[in-house]
């Protein structure tokens, strides 16, 4: 990520919190903990003396969420799909991986969080998510470490078996969080 106005700077990179686009530390100002860049710093000045709470997130509905998952599992499961059907034939000319089975039991998770965890940890964003214009947050709206990419992603395969319980405080919480997201402390908002 660069700097918009310094091409040259890629380190100490933020994005400002109104506008999204990329800016480094030189460029933004923090306002009650969060960084503006010049542009945004105006109206967002005007928004705290006027009162009105721009920091809200707008969180992603439980539908674009299922949505979101829905194209990443299709997109994940076709180069599995295509693993597995190697593993078959070669089982079935008498090759030798009858006890490379096992291995293969463990595939699709390891695909499913290394796909999630890099995408989450390099943009925010899976492709389903890209999709259905959501994104991955930490919970007070700033971008993804890459150690909460990779927890949440790995708490969420190790709660895969408990798929429904996962999503369930889902449906009751207002920021509409699962348990993988509580535990990396991130949300999943809409996204432009």
């Amino acid at each position: 990520m660069l700097c918009r106005n310094h091409i040259d700077v890629s380190e100490g990179i933020r994005r400002c919190a109104r506008c999204g686009v990329p800016f480094c530390n030189d460029c933004l100002v923090d306002i009650s903990g969060k960084p503006f860049c010049a542009t945004c710093k105006t109206e967002q000045l005007l928004d705290v003396r006027s009162g009105v709470e721009r920091g809200v997130l707008d969180f992603a509905s439980i539908g674009r969420r299922f949505g979101a998952s829905f194209v990443d599992g299709l997109l994940m499961w076709i180069p599995i799909a295509i693993m597995i059907a190697i593993v078959g034939f070669a089982s079935a000319t008498n090759a030798r991986v009858n006890g490379a089975w096992n291995f293969w039991f463990l595939v699709p998770s390891v695909v499913a969080v290394t796909y999630q965890a890099l995408m989450l940890s390099a943009r925010g964003q899976t492709l389903g998510k890209m999709a259905l214009k959501v994104k991955v947050v930490s919970a007070d709206g700033s971008e993804l470490t890459t150690g909460q990419a990779w927890g949440r992603e790995i708490t969420r395969a190790v709660l895969g078996f408990l798929y429904i319980v996962d999503y369930l405080p889902a449906l009751f919480t207002k920021e509409k969080t699962t348990l993988h997201d509580l535990a990396a402390k991130t949300r999943v908002v809409n996204w432009a």
